[in-house]
């Protein structure tokens, strides 16, 4: 600890410049494919993710008669509908509609009454855990790991799973 004083700011500099740079897909998001979820009718663009933080910005496309499965983060996500028509249970979500998911709030399922484009932001890497444990986890490029299914059954019966 006692060098740590001892570092200047040309070598703060050198640390700081060898960090990676955010992954982004500048300009129109048309020139991007979506890049399909694990559930029929989903995908996403992941416009950009901070390599440090994880804090990722996606646009995220429910097809018309799909259905988005009810899941947790870990993290704050954001959700603006850009265009169609969702439905969450009695909630019918139009264009315009802006919400907060607080860090481990069960959400959805959303079910696409009009294919549905949505502009997301997440704290830090996405990461969706399904009522049924299953895990995915993504890519910088919105691919994702499939982390198979964690044994969590009494955390995932919550409203909120990280709140005591």
């Amino acid at each position: 600890m006692e060098n740590l004083g001892k570092i200047d700011a040309k070598e703060i500099s050198k640390i700081a410049s060898s960090l990676m740079p955010p992954f982004t897909r500048l300009g129109k998001h048309t020139e991007y494919d979506w890049v399909k979820l694990p559930w029929k009718g989903i995908y996403n663009k992941v416009l950009f993710m901070d390599r440090v933080t994880g804090a990722t910005i996606e646009l995220a496309k429910v097809e018309k008669g799909a259905t988005f499965p009810e899941h947790y983060h870990p993290s704050v996500q954001t959700l603006f509908l850009v265009e169609g028509r969702l439905r969450s249970n009695d909630t019918i979500i139009t264009p315009g509609t802006f919400n907060v998911i607080p860090t481990g709030q069960l959400h959805g399922p959303f079910f696409a009454e009009k294919t549905s484009i949505q502009y997301k932001y997440f704290s830090s890497v996405p990461v969706y855990f399904l009522k049924d444990g299953s895990t995915f986890i993504y890519k910088e490029d919105g691919t994702q790991i499939n982390a198979g299914k964690l044994d969590m059954k009494d955390a995932l019966t919550l409203d909120n799973l990280i709140r005591v």
